[in-house]
């Protein structure tokens, strides 16, 4: 097997088969894609204590550290559903959210921006591309407020959907950070290519 694969697909085939066979939960969390983002928040100096979470394996190239920290949230934030229900379903729509909403933003971002900017690619649909941006953003607008709504009526403490209360923390606790710290030292991506020979 170890011939089959170099180390990186090893590391993947072994992600896979784990996820699929034996923790079908970590689809739900995002561990694996989670992970890549804190690391490259991390690389880019964006998020508390990065030089533990930039780091890679120094045999596998994977952001073991970052991994890891993703687990222990993971596992952290799953051991209230051994016993209370609602905590999947708050689970189940921020992380919908955040799959789907992602998609939002560079849908906006090219329904807003003037054609004349705009080069296109092989794949471009013309006069219809405006209409169906609009309608794709429409509907992730629609889906993720769906995932906001209570689940059960009539609503109580023992079928509340937190979502909007874990997101409205979140993203306030990140709001927060920015205003008071972050945005004096944060200056965005850092630049890890050489523009004149284009090694990284």
């Amino acid at each position: 097997m170890l011939e089959e694969f170099s180390s990186r697909k090893l590391v993947w085939k072994i992600v896979d088969e784990t996820e699929t066979e034996s923790f079908p939960g970590y689809r739900l969390t995002g561990l694996f894609p989670w992970s890549f983002q804190v690391y490259a928040l991390s690389r880019d100096k964006g998020i508390p204590f990065s030089s533990i979470w930039k780091k890679l394996h120094p045999k596998r190239k994977v952001p073991s550290n970052a991994v890891w920290l993703c687990a222990a949230i993971c596992i952290l934030l799953g051991l209230p559903i051994l016993k209370i229900n609602v905590v999947f379903t708050a689970i189940t729509s921020i992380c919908t959210i955040g799959w789907v909403g992602g998609y939002a933003v560079p849908i906006f971002a090219r329904l807003m921006m003037a054609e004349k900017n705009f080069n296109p690619g092989p794949f471009y649909m013309g006069k219809a591309s405006r209409p169906i941006y609009l309608i794709a953003f429409v509907w992730i607008c629609y889906t993720c407020s769906v995932f906001l709504l209570p689940t059960y009526y009539p609503i109580s403490w023992n079928n509340f959907n937190y979502a909007p209360v874990a997101l409205g923390i979140g993203l306030g606790s990140i709001m927060l950070w920015w205003v008071l710290d972050a945005r004096k030292w944060f200056k965005g991506p850092v630049r890890n290519i050489n523009s004149e020979n284009g090694k990284v």
